[in-house]
């Protein structure tokens, strides 16, 4: 899963999640006296801030996240082919034709890990 900041609307990604935990415990009870009108200016902001705050988190992770320990394994095939150089002057070539293939082959990460993440 990719890091989504989502939008200033806060209809998708982590804005969303954030902009609907804020409208969950902020938003007065039905007995308040705030006009729709007021409510929407109210939540217009909160996604602004919902948005600010998912791009800070997202920006901030993809900065100082440390990827370690990364294993992953898959099968390598690999071709060869050409042909064979003289082995005495005015001997003949042979034409040749490699193949290999590895099953299961585990590649393990050797770099810090840092900047890795879009």
């Amino acid at each position: 899963m990719g890091l989504n900041a989502g939008d200033i609307t806060a209809s998708s990604g982590m804005s969303k999640a954030i902009y609907d935990k804020i409208d969950e415990y902020m938003s007065p009870p039905l007995e308040e006296d705030l006009s729709s009108e007021d409510m929407k200016k109210i939540r217009d902001s909160w996604k602004e801030l919902a948005y600010a705050i998912a791009q800070g988190v997202i920006s901030h992770i993809k900065s100082n996240m440390v990827i370690q320990s990364i294993t992953t394994s898959g099968n390598v095939s690999t071709s060869v082919s050409g042909q064979t150089g003289e082995a005495d002057p005015g001997s003949h070539y042979h034409s040749v034709a490699l193949s290999g293939t590895q099953n299961n082959v585990e590649f393990t990460q050797n770099n810090a890990g840092t900047g890795l993440v879009d």
